[in-house]
This record gives structure tokens, C-alpha cells and sequence, in this order.
């Protein structure tokens, strides 16, 4: 997202730069002409103040605001736009200071409005305003202030919604741990066979976590082999009193994701829809096609309605802002829970 934002903000700048530059043609009272405008020195004093123009604007966009306005160094910043405009405005005419102009025929100069009286106030001239530069040179400022600022608040936005993100990685690490060693515990004081095998899950389980879980996106298939294993797992803790149906279909391949996010419901399912004392029942279908991947997952309810909805509100959230962050628009969450069922269904537009 960082990235996105830096080259957005890239080529609005090229365009800024392109749109100033066009402005002493567009404007020019000469313009239409051939390539002999350019030996006109009022075209070039114009030409040379808005290129001075856009110099300013990337050297205050890139430099000045950073480290002068950003850091409050005002008095600096207040100085060095001082002596920008003077530059920008000044330059130019000294470059073309009485330069001739090219067959310009000679014109008598209109009579003095105010002959009786000198020192009558005159009318404003907004010629000499325009050729002053300071409209265009306030402009120019405002401009790459408010763009720096929107940039710099979008940066430290994005960078906030990565922390947390990170932040949310790392309370899901510890809650899977905890879980799954819980399984692995239960098959221990049984002295089931089946806890040399629910070890090598975890041992790839963990590999995977530890690995991949801190990349921004991981093969579609990895995280798949993911969630079978830790469907496996629970199956080998659980045993005949869980009536699970599991299947996964579609094509993963050449499909990228983000990881451990899909795993958070199917977590719940086990947690909240498992009764030893009673057949559970949880379904869980994973369908990939040519766009993203659906989890479609129902568990009959074995613990207090209340107590459920309390239990499961935090992992709903984190996972919704994870969503939010990675597939802002391009993911559909349904959450329906009835009186003895809770279902989910979430879509992942991952193309």
C-alpha cells in the first residue's frame, strides 16, 4: 500500500510539473505561432519564470517542507520561501532586461489617464499583479503543502494499519499454539498412538507460522496445506464424536494470500462446536475459482449462546480489520448465527 501511494503521488507530481510547463504557452498572446515564439523575450522571460516555478515546486515538496515545516523551523522555512519567490519573480528579468524585441513596430504610448493630477490614486492592474508571479508562486506553495501533508497523513496512516496488523499476527500465534498443544495434551493423557502423528502436524504447522506468517502474501496452496493440517489435528484429538465433513475444491494454483486469515472461523468451529459429551457436527467447504476463494463453514453451537458471541468477538475483529486492511472492497463477510447453528461465509476476491 505504501508503495502504491508513493508512485500516486509520483505522477501527480509529473503531471503538476507538465501542466506549469504548459501554462507560458497556452497563455502566451502570441501562442499559434510556429517554433518562432520561442525568440520572443517576453515568451521566454514567462517561459523561464514558470520552469524556475516548477524547480521551487519539487525542491519544497521533497525538501524544504520535510525539513524545515514538518520539524516547525518556521522562521527557515518563512525565509527560504522569501527568497524563492525572488527568484522565481527577479530572475528572469534580469536574463531578458532590455532585450529587443524581434519587427516589433513602433506604438505611441497612451496618454496619461490622470494628466492634471499625478498623484491621484490609480486603478488596480491586474497585468502587473499576474507579472509579478506571486498569484502563481502562492499557488504553487499551497499546492505542494497540502499535497505533502495529505502524503505524509496517508503514509502514517498506512504505517499505523501495518503495525496493527503485525499486532494482530502476533496475538493469533500464540492463540493457535496454545490451542493445538491443548490437543496434543488431551492425546498425552490418554496415551493415544495418534500423539507422535497430531506432533508432526504441529511440527509442520509451526514451521509454517513461523516462516510465512509474517509476509504480506503466501502461495493460496501453503495455506491450504495449513488449514488441512490443522483440520487433521483436530480430527485425531477429537475422535468418532465429531461428525466433520471437509473438502476443498478448485484449482490453487499460481493464487497468492494472506496468511493465516482464514483460519480464525475455522478455529471457532472447533473451540465452541465440539461437546465430548455429544456428537458435534461442523461442516467446512473451501471452494477456489478463476477470482478468489469462498469459506463456507456451519458448526452446531455447543456452548451458551452468550457465552459464544463474547468468546468470539475479538478474533471476528481482528480478522475483520486484517480484511479491511489486505482486501479493502474486495471481500464479502456473512456471519449468521440461528438458534442452534452459527455459520460463516466469507469470499476473498484475491485476483
Amino acid at each position: 500500500m505504501y508503495s502504491f501511494l508513493k508512485n500516486r503521488h509520483l505522477l501527480i507530481n509529473i503531471l503538476i510539473g507538465l501542466a506549469l510547463l504548459s501554462i507560458p504557452v497556452l497563455t502566451s498572446p502570441d501562442f499559434g505561432r510556429d517554433v518562432s515564439l520561442f525568440s520572443i523575450s517576453g515568451f521566454q522571460q514567462s517561459l523561464v519564470s514558470y520552469i524556475l516555478l516548477i524547480f521551487f515546486y519539487y525542491l519544497n515538496y521533497y525538501y524544504f517542507i520535510p525539513t524545515f515545516y514538518f520539524k516547525r523551523k518556521w522562521w527557515w522555512y518563512a525565509l527560504l520561501m522569501i527568497v524563492c519567490y525572488l527568484m522565481v519573480s527577479r530572475v528572469p528579468e534580469v536574463l531578458f532586461f532590455n532585450q529587443p524585441e524581434p519587427n516589433v513596430p513602433f506604438e505611441v504610448p497612451p496618454p496619461n489617464p490622470y494628466p492634471f493630477n499625478d498623484l491621484q490614486p490609480r486603478p488596480f492592474d491586474i497585468f502587473r499583479f499576474r507579472d509579478s508571479f506571486i498569484f502563481q508562486y502562492l499557488m504553487v506553495l499551497v499546492l505542494s503543502l497540502l499535497l505533502k501533508m495529505d502524503n505524509q497523513l496517508k503514509t502514517v496512516k498506512s504505517e499505523k494499519l501495518k503495525s496493527e496488523v503485525s499486532y494482530l499476527k502476533a496475538q493469533i500465534n500464540p492463540h493457535f499454539l496454545f490451542n493445538t498443544l491443548n490437543s496434543i495434551y488431551a492425546l498425552a493423557l490418554t496415551k493415544s498412538d495418534k500423539a507422535p502423528k497430531a506432533i508432526l502436524k504441529l511440527s509442520d504447522m509451526m514451521r509454517y507460522v513461523v516462516t510465512e506468517s509474517d509476509s504480506d502474501n503466501v502461495p493460496l496452496e501453503k495455506e491450504l496445506a495449513y488449514i488441512s493440517d490443522y483440520v487433521a489435528l483436530q480430527q485425531l484429538r477429537i475422535g468418532g464424536s465429531l461428525d466433520l465433513t471437509f473438502e476443498i475444491k478448485g484449482s490453487a494454483q499460481g493464487k497468492v494470500i494472506a496468511p493465516i486469515i482464514l483460519i480464525n472461523y475455522i478455529e471457532n468451529a472447533f473451540k465452541y462446536g465440539v461437546n465430548p459429551n455429544e456428537t458435534s457436527k461442523i461442516d467446512i467447504y473451501i471452494s477456489v475459482d478463476e477470482q478468489g476463494v469462498l469459506l463456507d463453514l456451519t458448526n452446531i453451537i455447543s456452548v451458551h449462546k452468550q457465552t459464544l458471541s463474547e468468546s468470539t468477538k475479538e478474533g471476528h475483529l481482528n480478522t475483520k480489520k486484517r480484511l479491511d486492511y489486505r482486501y479493502p472492497n474486495k471481500y464479502n463477510l456473512d456471519i449468521l448465527q440461528k438458534e442452534n447453528t452459527y455459520q460463516v461465509k466469507l469470499y476473498i476476491q484475491l485476483l
